[in-house]
């Protein structure tokens, strides 16, 4: 007997849709091809973004796919076959951008690679290391949260050694837009990819791309020929002839735009605090439930998720799928070489609050002491509440 009425999405993305933006989603449709007044509405998210991301000098698209989408179409972009990329691979999204460079004929090298590497930021070190050693890298690739491992990547830091060498620097800031600060100009970033179901709380299906005058450079040498990747078409379609190159969402885009007021209107600096007390709040409740972060320290982990070990005495399937079945609330697990070791709780967005986090802890709470573990649920009640005082 199913004893809840509600579902809970306590997962690092895909996340719960707040109301205002579902209103959002039910607006009614246009012809986005068409509508002088939806190419205007789309211009002017784009300068919320602008404004999201820091930057006056880069160029801001929002582009139709899955924010996968932006990371091929970064590689695609830049490089010529056989060009080398210092790939940041503390992580498993980080890893991953070897294997796009790889598809495009270049040359990933690997950094922050080992076990220890994955469980703190990328000594800078290494990266300065390798690209004294490889004069001819052009890029550098960061994943600033590697969100199956909660790893929080910083960023100022990592950007800062990288301009010493001149060489490009792409970022997948697919799970802290709206919930880390960002600051596009400030840090030369030349390439940043977000997506719309992370912190944002839109459905999946938008990839945000933020381009530097240098990065443009860099796409006339190399000319790729593809369309639906091809960033140069935005460019040259949108902002000179103020036509999209392929047909938009247009119901998305609404959805994005009320994301971005909400923000707004909270107060972005607000919003940057909520997810810090969110990340506070979720590690002191891990203590009272006695169990291990996998981020080797507080500072190392994302405010939009947390990542743990799974507890002994039950598997982190068994886990999840009791607390979805008997409870509705739903965690997420890993995978690649995390799969099986690590549980993880999202607190992006809206799910950054006292109350999300009260149903994510008390309900894992309950979870394992069913499953024989000594823990006292009120003690993880009390942790969270005085973070959020």
């Amino acid at each position: 007997m199913r004893l809840y009425t509600d579902y809970f999405i306590l997962t690092p993305g895909p996340t719960e849709i707040p109301y205002r933006i579902r209103m959002a989603l039910a607006r009614e449709s246009t012809n986005p091809d068409l509508d002088p007044e939806f190419l205007e509405k789309y211009n002017c998210i784009r300068e919320m973004l602008k404004r999201l991301l820091n930057t006056v000098n880069g160029s801001v698209y929002i582009m139709v796919g899955e924010a996968m989408l932006g990371l091929e179409a970064a590689i695609a972009n830049l490089l010529n076959p056989n060009d080398k990329v210092l790939v940041i691979a503390n992580g498993v999204f980080g890893e991953g951008f070897a294997d796009i460079i790889k598809a495009y004929n270049g040359i990933p090298i690997l950094i922050g690679t080992n076990e220890d590497d994955w469980r703190k930021s990328i000594d800078i070190h290494l990266i300065d290391r390798e690209l004294e050693r490889n004069k001819d890298v052009i890029a550098v690739t960061l994943v600033h949260c590697d969100t199956p491992s909660a790893l929080l990547n910083d960023l100022p830091a990592i950007a800062k050694i990288v301009k010493q060498y001149g060489v490009l620097l792409i970022v997948d800031a697919v799970s802290t837009i709206g919930g880390v600060p960002i600051n596009f100009d400030d840090n030369g970033i030349d390439i940043l990819i977000g997506g719309s179901q992370k912190v944002l709380n839109v459905p999946p299906g938008l990839t945000i791309m933020a381009i530097s005058k240098n990065a443009w450079s860099r796409m006339e040498e190399v000319n790729y020929r593809g369309f639906y990747l091809n960033l140069r078409l935005w460019r040259d379609n949108l902002d000179i002839q103020g036509i999209f190159p392929y047909t938009m969402s247009d119901v998305l885009i609404y959805a994005l735009e009320e994301s971005l007021k909400m923000i707004f209107d909270e107060g972005i600096e607000n919003v940057y605090k909520r997810h810090i007390m969110a990340r506070n709040a979720s590690w002191k409740a891990l203590e009272a439930l006695g169990l291990t972060p996998f981020p080797k320290a507080i500072e190392f982990s994302s405010p939009t998720v947390t990542a743990f070990l799974t507890p002994n005495g039950i598997t982190d399937k068994e886990l999840r799928e009791y607390m979805w079945k008997k409870y509705g609330v739903m965690l997420a697990g890993s995978w690649g070489r995390l799969q099986g070791k690590i549980v993880r709780i999202g607190h992006m967005g809206i799910q950054a609050s006292r109350t999300h986090l009260l149903i994510a802890y008390t309900t894992l709470a309950k979870v394992l002491k069913e499953h024989g573990c000594n823990v006292r649920i009120e003690n993880v009640i009390d942790a969270i509440e005085d973070t959020f005082k």
